[in-house]
């Protein structure tokens, strides 16, 4: 359950402009999703790495084109196949039929209570599903397929060698087993069967959670400008306030797992009140976190010399005395790692900020929005 890719149409983008009026504007989305059971409430809030399609309150910015006075009207998802959509998107004046220029319905406050006031109105809060690649360096060592030559069964049981490289490495395990997080714990190092990491190493699609809550504020929220790109160094559990309660999976966020990606602001006017509308943004990586580990490998090890104080490197041969053409796995110290007694070396770098969100005031979002506004 998840949106491999958004794209916009351009045989789907179009304005309308009636005299004395305001502009209307038309929108097509293409959402892939990889499951044909993904419906109507998963596509109508898609996003993928690069394109997301435009939430409730946000103003028109397709390409080129912007129009600040052009808000989201409505969205109408459609089929096209198992696995594909059609977004459409309208987007038009900020005033409903049946209402006065300038005056708008009442929204409802954090007790559900009908309010003219915007910066009263209760916090939204979304949650969706983001395919994403990277490089898969561990994984459980299953089994291995020998297939003899005339014989192009993979399913034949009589094929399949449930042992090592060689004996005992690398352990056999019958299946991926996750943790609570998500997080596999029997993964090692995928390597050929000589302990050679693969150059480039194989990729796997997995899924990230991106979390936005969107509200209504008297001030600018600038500093959360220095901000952006950081990432959580300790638990904690995204607190979304009344009527959403406490918001987290179930189960509170670990260390490195969730990135503040940073925040969307717009000043609008609504029932005569100004206000900015604030959209602030998380992505969740629950299997890999966001500290890179780096599988240590390569093709020159560590003499004993130095120059000017830096150690020399010494290129890795063969038994004929020619460079290597795969990297090897190394032991962190600059040297071949001894596969004996070691499966790998991994090399961890923070490449984020890292900080606690809730000193932050990142993580409770009734008191972020609390602080930007007069009435909180």
């Amino acid at each position: 359950m998840a949106v491999v890719s958004v794209n916009i149409l351009h045989n789907g983008w179009g304005a309308s402009e009636d005299v004395g009026k305001k502009t209307t504007f038309t929108v097509v989305y293409l959402v892939e999703v990889d499951d044909k059971n993904d419906g109507a409430l998963i596509v109508m809030d898609a996003a993928d790495s690069t394109t997301r399609i435009p939430r409730r309150f946000e103003t028109y910015a397709v390409g080129n084109d912007v129009d600040p006075f052009a808000f989201v009207k409505s969205k109408s998802p459609t089929p096209i196949d198992d696995k594909l959509w059609h977004v459409t998107v309208t987007f038009g004046p900020n005033e409903p039929s049946g209402a006065q220029d300038g005056q708008q319905i009442s929204g409802l406050d954090d007790k559900l209570q009908p309010t003219d006031d915007p910066t009263r109105e209760v916090i939204d809060v979304s949650v969706t599903v983001v395919s994403a690649t990277r490089a898969a360096e561990r994984g459980a060592y299953i089994e291995q397929i020998d297939l003899p030559i005339g014989n192009q069964n993979v399913n034949d049981p009589g094929h399949f060698k449930v042992e090592g490289f060689r004996p005992g490495k690398p352990v056999v395990s019958l299946k991926a087993i996750g943790n609570d997080q998500g997080q596999i714990l029997n993964g090692v190092p995928i390597t050929n069967s000589v302990f050679t990491p693969f150059d480039p190493p194989p990729e796997i699609a997995y899924n990230q959670f991106r979390i936005t809550a969107g509200m209504n504020c008297d001030h600018y929220p600038g500093r959360l400008g220095k901000l952006v790109n950081s990432v959580n160094d300790r638990q904690i559990t995204l607190d979304a306030g009344f009527p959403f309660f406490r918001f987290g999976f179930g189960e509170a966020f670990p260390p490195y797992t969730v990135r503040f990606m940073g925040f969307n602001t717009q000043k609008r006017f609504k029932n005569g009140f100004p206000f900015w509308r604030l959209e602030i943004e998380f992505l969740v990586d629950r299997l890999f976190g966001w500290r890179l580990d780096i599988l240590d490998r390569g093709y020159c090890v560590n003499s004993n010399n130095t120059s000017e104080g830096a150690p020399i490197k010494n290129n890795i041969v063969d038994d004929k005395g020619n460079q290597i053409a795969e990297p090897l796995l190394l032991d962190g110290n600059g040297e071949i790692l001894d596969i004996e007694t070691h499966a790998a070396t991994y090399l961890r770098y923070a490449v984020y900020p890292e900080i606690d969100f809730r000193a932050a005031g990142l993580s409770d979002f009734d008191k972020l929005k609390m602080e930007f506004t007069n009435n909180g």
